[in-house]
């Protein structure tokens, strides 16, 4: 005999009358089982999702339950679950950072020794280039600092820096807006080191700092503080090491510097300041020079150093540049101080 495949529903109504059948098909009253089981599921599925995330107790849970669904049952629900506040706007863009900085390899020692040499690669010129240029002038990156000596002073000349002199902890600036391609201690003499890239190429690097404030792949603006200044690495006293690097040579800022209230202390400016702006050509007066190497240094090949990096900053050759497969550790750090 064949199993009848259908429900039958007596509809008995409540004031006498007539009995009624009523035949569902089965694969309603299946669809029908399978449903209640999914929402049961779902049921359990979300209070169990919600006991994790708001931290709702048993007894809570059991209070709850015995309110009315209403005010009183929404205002104990908000006062025992725990609230867990969206990301700040520094945490959205410390994120953002981040993944900007994985994208474009920025923030490792290879990126920190191209850096240093002033060799942007295109798509960090270009990501550089998505922030508001400035004026074509640097800002003074230590609002209270004097000018302690200046670019090609040293031995044989081999500072192309700027060192200001600054109380330990005074905020230090960036001197234009950009990307921070760099923020670490792992460029050895260097201590605690930003590079920022700036629109046009430009390379702007700040050691010795007692702490960094920024991270690599974080947008800046001019005169944001980056850091504290100190005196990590090898390093005499509090100062800031302040180096421009532009085309795969280290230029004197001074010409396009603004000066700050106190840096005339030890400096007099010979003119006001230029503007270099990005895509024009570079004034006459900011000299730039091949990165040359420490004198106490030019003889140290320890293990680690890219050697490559080291001799083009040794020789004058700027061919050769920081390579993706080189060893980590930077054979730049330390060169100038």
């Amino acid at each position: 005999m064949r199993r009848s495949d259908h429900w039958t529903i007596l509809i008995v109504p409540a004031r006498g009358g007539a009995t009624r059948p009523l035949r569902v098909p089965g694969w309603i009253a299946r669809a029908t089982r399978t449903c209640m089981a999914l929402a049961f599921c779902a049921v359990v599925f979300v209070g169990w999702q919600l006991q994790a995330r708001f931290g709702l107790l048993g007894p809570h849970v059991t209070e709850l339950g015995g309110l009315d669904f209403g005010a009183d049952r929404f205002g104990l629900f908000m006062n025992v679950a725990w609230s867990r506040p969206s990301p700040t706007p520094d945490e959205l863009r410390r994120r953002a950072a981040i993944q900007r900085a994985q994208k474009l390899g920025l923030g490792d020692r290879r990126a920190a020794s191209s850096l240093l040499l002033g060799m942007v690669e295109p798509a960090w010129r270009q990501e550089a280039e998505r922030v508001r240029p400035g004026d074509g002038t640097l800002l003074w990156p230590v609002r209270s600092g004097w000018y302690g000596r200046g670019y090609g002073s040293g031995s044989g000349g081999y500072h192309l820096a700027v060192d200001i002199n600054a109380d330990r902890g005074t905020d230090v600036l960036a001197a234009a807006p950009g990307i921070v391609g760099y923020a670490g201690r792992e460029l050895r003499g260097f201590g605690n080191a930003v590079l920022i890239i700036h629109p046009g190429g430009w390379v702007t690097l700040y050691a010795h700092n007692a702490s960094n404030a920024v991270i690599a792949g974080q947008r800046v603006v001019q005169g944001q503080p980056i850091a504290a200044l100190g005196s990590t690495g090898r390093s005499m006293g509090p100062h800031l090491h302040f180096e421009l690097m532009h085309d795969g040579r280290n230029c004197d800022p001074m010409p396009i510097v603004r000066p700050g209230p106190d840096s005339y202390r030890n400096y007099v400016p010979a003119m006001d300041p230029l503007a270099w702006r990005p895509g024009t050509a570079r004034p006459e007066a900011v000299r730039c020079k091949r990165r040359m190497a420490h004198p106490s240094h030019a003889d140290d090949d320890e293990g680690g150093h890219e050697v490559d990096a080291h001799a083009a900053a040794r020789s004058g050759d700027g061919a050769a540049t920081a390579r993706a497969d080189a060893p980590a550790a930077a054979g730049l750090d330390g060169i100038q101080l």
